[in-house]
């Protein structure tokens, strides 16, 4: 799968887009933004009016021992965490105004389900232990179709420029629950999306590209244009699932699934170098009607492309890992149906 393949909704690539930022360039290049979704499955969201720095931990809503501490939680329970603020105006708080009541939320992609609780000091989010299934006085008494859209500019100006009418129209136009958020990762492909609790990720929207792609989310179907997986699930994995999708023109949510997932041995004319090493063999399971399925073996080999500036931010070039699919064949007989979550 070359790096352009399959990308019919965003083939144009001539936008009047000025000044050329990163997501712009990397919109020019023809970059792929599949298998680009992040590797965490659990995510703590913490609500937090007004302007923000380039980290959820930074001094603008928690000292600097409750920040240290809670990241150090965060990371050694694999929680990712995240900032959220309704969409709109974000005027800093007054100085005087005294603790408000802030709703935080933890999200786990394997469960499907989101738990809601409430914080008003800093202090209290240590209370909350992130490495159990209900990390607090939380429960689902609360909206279970979250939309996340990035608009961090102290990050990426590209989020903030691009996130933030993205996220106003979704809030107008549709029943997601629907929250601006801190970094998502991927900035050069802004306006990126999360939804939750499924954890599907999405890039290079707009209002409107944003407003179908939900469309057709809410009738069982994946925008593969602009989709960058699934969140938590293994890169190879992603890509895998991608090139399957596309192969069989199969574009609903439900309807593939991953069963196994291994490094390959090296196929012919490979050295194992960075270039042409990092094989995977997964094997995907499309499910064709009621009780029916065809098992696929997908080998995709991970490679570098040459360093470049994948933010507005970066003050040197960054390398970065694109999959490409090596072979794509049948199984017999089909594996049982079971695995990683769907992913379309």
């Amino acid at each position: 799968m070359t790096q352009n393949a399959y990308a019919p909704a965003v083939a144009n690539r001539t936008r009047d887009i000025s000044p050329l930022r990163c997501a712009a360039s990397a919109w020019m290049d023809g970059e792929s933004l599949h298998a680009s979704a992040v590797r965490y499955r659990r995510f703590l969201l913490l609500e937090a009016p007004g302007p923000w720095g380039s980290s959820a931990f930074d001094e603008r809503h928690m000292d600097p021992e409750v920040a240290r501490e809670l990241s150090a939680r965060a990371k050694a329970a694999d929680v990712h965490v995240l900032l959220i603020r309704r969409p709109g105006r974000h005027p800093s708080a007054a100085k005087d105004a005294g603790p408000r009541v802030m709703a935080w939320a933890f999200a786990d992609t394997t469960t499907q389900r989101v738990l809601w609780g409430a914080w008003r000091t800093p202090q209290d989010l240590l209370s909350l232990d992130l490495t159990a299934d209900v990390p607090g006085e939380a429960n689902a008494v609360g909206p279970q179709r979250l939309a996340l859209v990035c608009t961090n500019g102290k990050r990426d100006q590209c989020c903030a420029l691009r996130g933030r009418p993205v996220a106003a129209a979704i809030a107008a136009a549709t029943d997601w629950d629907t929250w601006e958020c801190s970094h998502l990762g991927g900035h050069r492909f802004a306006a990126t999306m999360m939804l939750l609790p499924t954890g599907d990720m999405y890039g290079w929207l707009d209002q409107d590209t944003s407003l179908d792609v939900l469309r057709r989310f809410d009738a069982g179907q994946i925008a593969t244009a602009h989709y960058r997986g699934r969140a938590g699930q293994p890169a190879p994995v992603q890509a895998a699932l991608h090139a399957a999708a596309v192969r069989l023109g199969e574009f609903r949510r439900d309807a593939l699934r991953v069963s196994a997932a291994r490094p390959a041995p090296e196929q012919a004319g490979g050295d194992g170098s960075s270039d042409t090493g990092g094989l995977w063999e997964v094997e995907v399971i499309h499910r064709t009607g009621p009780g029916t399925a065809v098992a696929y073996r997908v080998v995709v080999a991970a490679g570098q492309v040459e360093p470049r500036l994948l933010s507005c931010s970066d003050r040197s070039p960054k390398a970065e890992t694109l999959y490409e699919t090596l072979s794509f064949s049948p199984v017999e007989p089909a594996p049982a149906l079971a695995g990683y979550p769907s992913s379309l």
